[in-house]
């Protein structure tokens, strides 16, 4: 018999017998928050596994999850797994014909749907899935013909519970470690997106090695809220189900920090464009403020962290900041891209440090990670577990050790090019220290070549870049160029504020786009951004792109990923004037 540890479901019960907590889910229903025990919550798995049965579905299926952050998604990742089947986790933001292309690659046999507008992208293109069997919704108001309830499958699996109580304990007794129990979809950043097959070994191996160095407890609460499509958020939920910690589901993105307001999390994982634009936010609300005010925060950030004066800036200020993301946050995580220095030595400063990691779908996610009593900014901290990093001849890094997957779904090809000579190779570049540090330079295939010969990594550099007020995201151009350029998506909010400030005329926000004064003022703070970069690495010109990047218009992966080769291409006509004269 397998302990209850070899797979994920069983880290589920393992963390049921420990902790009988009555609040350890939270979500948000009719405007306010409503709990859900541990036991509660083990017994609608249970349900499920019964349901999904009843059904047809059978160990090595796969079953796609198509939703936003909710309980259900939880419940029903949980169940699948339970059963043997294989979660195949979908953005609910992508196109019809990409979740077409997805639920057609895996041979999905169900899909789950939360609401209407993840069914329509299903139904339109189902009569050409021929694997498809079911489809299930969140919601009761969305049932239609060929389109069954959650509930449908809960009633199912209750008389399921009644007749064969042990069934359930059974069926997770018999999960190998080797058996893969989620196929993950990468980005495609550079091309078609592969499904990462992730084991039972790879997820919990690397969920025990990060708690290993995360010291979450039954006390801690998390709010969730990056997708949990991506291994990211989906990891950091399964350490805190094992930790015994409170998992709240965020109402979205836009809501976040109200819920942090309500929720008072003690942790919670965002990505760098979310503490960047909580930074922004402070900061303009301290520049909107009287001059005594900004007076007050200037000299608590330069007393911060051990200046003589900085209990008192802690009390004066900075206690006020805290309490506005709900008072009681111990960590953030960080992860999905690089963090800018700046950020992080921003949060640090008032008392809200981030912990910085690193990973890729591929490894579980976890590759290095920052610890608490030992953070280093500008790292991403050590390996956790058993995890080996090695650094390759021309700069990649290279990972082995048991969170690395199995492989690309039915991709041989890709998983001989990915997984060499027993290292994973992970397409990023960076350098290790000394004691251990690993610090992330640029992605191999993003590397800038300039005419002369010049190497540029642009990601560090448009990191600083986002960090203008007026700029939501740059790409910086000069590949086989004798000079490096950058489109800019501007924060038109933020610009026509900036405008305002200084005495810029205009009717509408887009003129400023077009106005040579606001260029010339964008390239001062640019100028000051890299003032201390190489004379080849500096930005010579920028140009002002009127519409923002989003997923839909192709711009952006899922996980809001720069794809670079589509908005050179898209484009075009814009580089060829930044370089015409």
């Amino acid at each position: 018999m397998r302990t209850a540890m070899s797979s994920i479901p069983g880290l589920m019960l393992e963390s049921a017998n420990r902790f009988n907590k009555s609040g350890a889910f939270q979500f948000k229903e009719s405007g306010r928050w409503v709990e859900v025990s541990t036991s509660q919550f083990a017994a609608r798995v249970e349900t499920l596994f019964h349901g999904l049965g009843a059904f047809g579905v059978q160990a090595g299926d796969r079953v796609a999850i198509l939703s936003e952050n909710r309980l259900e998604w939880a419940i029903c990742d949980y169940a699948i797994q339970s059963l043997g089947g294989i979660v195949v986790p979908v953005y609910p933001t992508l196109s019809s014909v990409q979740i077409e292309h997805l639920l057609k690659d895996c041979e999905a046999r169900l899909v789950f749907v939360s609401g209407p507008e993840t069914l329509e992208k299903v139904i339109v293109p189902r009569k050409r899935l021929p694997d498809l069997k079911f489809i299930v919704t969140f919601d009761r108001k969305t049932c239609q013909p060929g389109v069954l309830g959650l509930e449908t499958l809960f009633n199912v699996g209750r008389q399921g519970v009644a007749d064969r109580p042990e069934d359930f304990r059974r069926a997770i007794a018999r999960l190998s470690p080797e058996d893969v129990a989620t196929i993950i979809y990468t980005s495609g950043t550079t091309g078609i997106p592969k499904g990462a097959m992730l084991t039972h070994r790879n997820l919990v191996s690397n969920v025990l090695a990060t708690l290993d160095v995360l010291p979450l407890n039954e006390t801690d609460v998390g709010l969730s809220f990056l997708p949990l499509s991506h291994i990211f958020q989906r990891h950091v939920d399964y350490a805190a189900m094992s930790a015994g910690a409170t998992i709240a589901y965020a109402e979205g993105l836009n809501k976040v920090v109200d819920n942090m307001t309500e929720v008072r999390p003690t942790f919670a994982a965002g990505v760098p464009r979310f503490f960047e634009k909580v930074r922004a936010g402070i900061l303009a609300q301290v520049g909107n403020g009287t001059a005594a005010r900004r007076a007050v925060f200037n000299w608590a950030m330069r007393s911060a962290p051990a200046g003589a004066g900085h209990r008192l800036a802690d009390r004066l200020v900075f206690r006020k900041i805290r309490a506005r993301l709900g008072g009681r946050l111990r960590w953030f995580i960080s992860g999905g891209a690089a963090l800018e220095k700046e950020v992080a030595e921003f949060f640090f400063a008032i008392g809200l440090p981030i912990l910085e990691g690193y990973g890729l779908t591929e490894t579980s996610p976890v590759i290095c990670f920052n610890r608490p009593e030992q953070a280093r900014i500008g790292s991403v901290g050590k390996p956790v577990g058993d995890v080996e990093v090695r650094i390759a001849s021309d700069g990649e890094i290279l990972v082995r050790g048991s969170n690395v997957m199995k492989g690309y779904f039915r991709r041989p090809k890709e998983t001989g090019e990915a997984l060499r000579d027993g290292w994973f190779h992970t397409g990023d570049v960076g350098v290790l220290s000394g004691d251990g540090f690993l610090q992330i330079t640029d992605r191999k295939k993003d590397l800038i070549v300039t005419s002369t010969g010049k190497n540029i990594a642009p990601q560090p550099i448009e990191n600083r870049l986002k960090l203008v007020p007026f700029f939501e995201n740059v790409v910086l151009i000069g590949d086989r160029r004798n000079f490096i350029t950058a489109l800019v998506v501007p924060d038109l909010d933020a610009l026509s504020a900036f405008a305002r400030a200084n005495g810029i005329p205009f009717r509408e926000p887009r003129e400023l786009l077009r106005s040579e004064t606001v260029l010339e003022l964008a390239m001062r703070e640019v100028e000051k951004k890299t003032e201390d970069l190489a004379d080849y690495e500096k930005i010579r010109k920028i140009a002002f792109l009127e519409s923002p990047f989003t997923i839909s218009s192709g711009e952006l992966t899922p996980t809001l990923k720069v794809k670079r080769s589509v908005v050179e291409e898209k484009f075009r006509a814009r580089i060829d004037e930044l370089y015409a004269a």
